[in-house]
């Protein structure tokens, strides 16, 4: 049930943003992410595993800087699933709502200023988790995840931190690189002991095509 209402969130996000950007006249471009899942810890790092995603971005130009080139915000919202292994064989998974809201310097005219472009920035990002599941052994059942900040509670529900990226443009194809590097203790606060912290990290491959003129 959890998660079906998670989907029913994400689509109605995205829809609601797709909404926003055509009545502002905006680039709408659907985006596609790939790429490796991690965790740093005090304990030392996890075991990479892949992360997927799938949503929207857009481009809002900020300030004219010259003829061929432009400072933008970049927001993305994307359903991004990661994850990690631990050491002992255990698995971490989470599916978050994602959103980065990166400041970038844009250029033009690395071919012809009509149909090539350099990105690249870097800004915040926030995760919502929607769902997860974890199993400490490999030989174990995976058991869904609870989300808060109590002894009892696997993970806090948000994510939070930088993200840097950069993009090359073809015509109406982004195709680029991002890392989102968490900055917040995702260990429940009543759990914090001795120091103990996990944050995430997360390092993609993404494309965004751009819908219409």
């Amino acid at each position: 049930m959890k998660k079906r209402w998670s989907i029913i969130l994400l689509i109605s996000v995205c829809f609601n943003s797709i909404v926003v950007m055509a009545q502002q006249k905006l680039p709408l471009l659907i985006r596609a992410d790939f790429g490796s899942s991690n965790v740093k810890a005090n304990t030392g790092k996890g075991s990479s595993t892949f992360a997927l995603g799938i949503g929207v971005e857009t481009v809002v130009p900020i300030v004219p800087l010259k003829r061929d080139s432009k400072l933008v915000l970049n927001p993305n919202l994307s359903y991004l699933k990661t994850g990690y292994e631990t050491v002992v064989g255990g698995k971490v998974k989470v599916n978050y709502l994602s959103l980065g809201l990166p400041i970038c310097y844009e250029v033009f005219g690395l071919n012809d200023a009509n149909d090539m472009g350099f990105i690249f920035g870097a800004g915040p990002f926030i995760n919502t988790a929607l769902n997860g599941e974890f199993k400490v052994l490999s030989t174990d059942n995976y058991k869904a995840m609870s989300f808060g900040n109590g002894t009892a509670d696997n993970r806090k529900r948000t994510d939070a931190g930088l993200l840097l990226k950069t993009a090359v443009r073809v015509n109406k194809l982004y195709m680029g690189l991002q890392y989102n590097i968490g900055m917040r203790n995702e260990i429940p606060k009543d759990r914090v002991n001795n120091g103990n912290y996990i944050k995430t990290r997360n390092f993609l491959f993404y494309a965004s095509y751009a819908i219409g003129k």
